[in-house]
């Protein structure tokens, strides 16, 4: 239940903070990017319970302490391509649904995103 809350309240949060997506080759993706080091908090704060509530699985976990970097990426469906790159103490959240989503974040240091993809 937890986590489905979670998941809820994560997606409605990205919405409401973000502009128009943008849609090509089937799929559709919007993010959110922190303006501020309370919004980065919350971003890493949201990331690390997201983490607690999944166990691990089927999430693919990336937590990197020697950088203070964590990140997650997600994907349900089938065909999905993504990755995660970041370089020192950055919070990061690819989340893929649907079908054959390309996603892709690069983080510099003390980055703070979430990239959500829906594909058909």
């Amino acid at each position: 239940m937890f986590k489905k809350a979670l998941i809820a309240a994560t997606l409605v949060a990205a919405t409401a903070a973000t502009t128009v997506p943008a849609a090509a080759n089937g799929q559709i993706s919007f993010g959110v990017s922190a303006g501020n080091q309370e919004e980065a908090d919350l971003i890493r704060g949201g990331l690390v319970l997201y983490q607690i509530a999944n166990g691990g699985d089927p999430v693919e976990v990336l937590t990197n302490a020697a950088n203070g970097s964590v990140g997650v990426i997600h994907q349900e469906g089938n065909g999905h391509n993504g990755s995660l790159s970041q370089n020192g103490n950055a919070a990061g959240g690819v989340f893929q649904f649907g079908n054959n989503t390309n996603a892709h974040l690069a983080q510099g240091h003390g980055d703070a995103d979430l990239n959500f993809v829906f594909g058909w």
